[in-house]
């Protein structure tokens, strides 16, 4: 048995969790944690400047895994997540977005995964949908076949974030969440860890990823930056990753959205002149035959 000394300060796992308004679901989601099978773990939660009660929910827990860093004002998502990643202690290292619940076995299952399977530096799981009042209504499953999972990180992210269980060591030497990259920050670290290990798949709903209405509304500002993260990680990932022939026409159909989107947005709010040139490259960039049925859809209903 592990005493509360020896757990609290050598935990096996981090989760990080940061906060910003979030106290119609943080309850359900540190609940999740509270009812884990697997009890060696702490949270670290980054409460960043919320103005609902979401610091007064964090106080009520009296459980001495859960360590609260409450911030005066909100400092982004990135720099929140860069700041719960320097706090973690644990081998491994977890994610629970604060509106997602992790199913009662999840930090168990993926333990034992990475523990039996040393070459593999992130595991992932499939995922339900579910939306404000808690109901499932679609579900996530990527591949879990590790050279299948491998290439769909050439043209779309496989790896949903509250999901994600990664080695501390190889994520501190990849320099953790990149400071550059305010939307995708989890895809970047994904592919920063397949240059260092495996990316695997466990076959089994362990997380529940809420989708709330206000999520999906972008400004044209946000839609130039994440169609420019969106570019720049995919570049990336056809020049460091051994992408199969299909994979490597996938990240050419990806980047070409990437770009058209970048360009409407650009056309919108920024250029005529300059939307229009990059909505034309975009089109020029992927031959026609890519536009159809193939992998994105079967397994992600192209949703990009």
């Amino acid at each position: 048995m592990i005493s509360q000394a020896e757990q609290s300060a050598t935990p096996r796992v981090s989760v990080l969790m940061t906060i910003y308004n979030a106290e119609p679901y943080l309850r359900a989601a540190i609940d999740s944690l509270i009812g884990q099978t697997f009890p060696d773990w702490e949270l670290i939660a980054v409460e960043n400047g919320s103005t609902d009660g979401s610091l007064a929910i964090l106080e009520d827990y009296s459980d001495f895994r859960v360590r609260v860093f409450p911030l005066k004002e909100n400092i982004g998502r990135t720099p929140a997540l860069r700041l719960a990643f320097e706090q973690a202690r644990g081998d491994y290292i977890a994610i629970l977005d604060a509106d997602d619940i992790s199913s009662p076995d999840r930090l168990a299952q993926q333990v034992e995964f990475l523990d039996q399977h040393p070459e593999v530096a992130l595991v992932g799981s499939w995922a339900q949908h579910i939306d404000e009042q808690g109901r499932i209504f679609d579900e996530f499953e990527p591949p879990s076949d590790q050279e299948q999972l491998q290439d769909c990180l050439g043209w779309t992210n496989p790896i949903i974030h509250s999901s994600a269980m990664y080695r501390h060591q190889l994520a501190q030497e990849a320099g953790g969440y990149p400071e550059n990259i305010v939307w995708a920050q989890d895809l970047a670290l994904t592919l920063a860890l397949a240059q260092r290990g495996k990316i695997a798949m466990i076959a089994a709903y362990l997380c529940q990823v809420r989708m709330l209405a206000a999520s999906m509304t972008r400004s044209r500002k946000y839609q130039i930056l994440i169609a420019n993260e969106l570019l720049l990680l995919f570049k990336q990932a056809a020049d460091t990753l051994q992408l199969s022939l299909k994979a490597r026409r996938l990240n050419r159909r990806a980047r070409a959205i990437a770009e058209i989107k970048l360009g409407i947005a650009t056309l919108r709010s920024v250029s005529f002149g300059a939307g229009l040139s990059m909505i034309l490259r975009g089109f020029v960039a992927a031959p026609s035959s890519l536009w159809g049925n193939g992998p994105a859809r079967r397994f992600f209903g192209a949703k990009f």
